[in-house]
């Protein structure tokens, strides 16, 4: 019996590689080879899965898609092997599992021992502690990137990775509902969207934003992930946002994320701002494009919406 079960979306969640991506390599390498089921939808078996994600690691690592689509899985892991010293990897799951400075590994084991339970009231405790934005950067952030990279390597499953990414984004959206009770100050100025790219589909990032953003007494339209650069454009005119908030991931091809960047900034009025978070400065330099700002840590919205009132 075949073991072909995913369909090409939860194969472009979980290795953040598009369907038009995928369709292309389809017919210029002769893979992914898919199944075809009852309604003609393409299905992917576990090995093609792994070959796939073991393919994600060596783009992100610099190799180009005609040096490692063609390889079979055994050449694919020996490639990964032997990457060159000091070539630095694109992708946000750069670092090993273990390789995040300063951040206590019994945070990364009660992800791998399923304590979700333990590991909220932990977070809830830095948020006492040391207040949200601390605890964002200095827990959330480098747990995210920990977990990503053992997902990467294979160290934890898939499974494992949406139960983190679940918990924390419910514990994101508890703090920022605390942060906004009926007798808070009003909200101010400015009103910021935020969003992702089209292919874009975590939304962590979003929700740490939204949570500083709070904390900032800023109104903010969640417009969630994989939106189109038009339709960015529509919502940012019809809701009439002050700015824009862009997560970004290590899963776009930066001459893809300079081209879409562009686009919006010449689709959104000037006096809209766009602000921009994730690895995207990591990929196009530390010179944005004109009229774009960067969000280097979450910390860095404080300012952004410090110097925007000032304005």
């Amino acid at each position: 019996m075949s073991d072909a079960r995913h369909g090409i979306a939860d194969i472009e969640r979980e290795t953040g590689l598009g369907k038009d991506t995928l369709r292309v390599w389809e017919r210029r390498y002769g893979f992914p080879s898919p199944e075809r089921d009852a309604q003609g939808e393409r299905r992917y078996d576990d090995g093609q899965l792994h070959r796939l994600r073991l393919i994600r690691r060596l783009l992100d690592a610099g190799h180009r898609p005609g040096q490692v689509v063609p390889l079979p899985t055994e050449a694919l892991v020996a490639l990964g092997s032997q990457a060159p010293a000091g070539r630095r990897p694109r992708a946000r799951h750069a670092q090993t599992a273990q390789g995040v400075s300063g951040l206590d590994p019994q945070w990364l084991a009660l992800v791998r021992e399923h304590r979700l339970d333990a590991l909220l009231a932990g977070l809830r405790q830095q948020w006492l502690a040391r207040g949200l934005v601390a605890t964002l950067e200095e827990v959330v952030a480098p747990l995210a990137a920990q977990v990503g990279a053992a997902w990467a390597q294979g160290e934890l499953s898939v499974y494992q990775e949406h139960l983190f990414s679940e918990a924390v984004e419910a514990a994101l959206r508890e703090a920022t509902a605390a942060l906004s009770p009926g007798t808070a100050p009003p909200l101010r100025p400015p009103r910021v969207l935020l969003t992702t790219l089209a292919g874009e589909l975590h939304t962590l990032g979003l929700l740490m934003a939204q949570a500083v953003l709070a904390l900032e007494r800023c109104d903010t339209v969640m417009l969630g992930p994989n939106t189109p650069v038009d339709e960015i454009a529509a919502a940012a005119a019809r809701l009439q946002v002050d700015a824009v908030g862009l997560g970004t991931s290590s899963h776009v091809l930066p001459r893809t994320l300079r081209a879409d960047l562009e686009r919006l900034r010449a689709a959104l009025p000037p006096a809209v701002a766009l602000w921009v978070g994730g690895p995207a400065q990591a990929a196009l330099g530390r010179t944005p494009p004109p009229g774009i700002q960067w969000v280097g840590r979450v910390g860095g919205l404080q300012a952004l919406v410090e110097s925007w009132r000032g304005t």
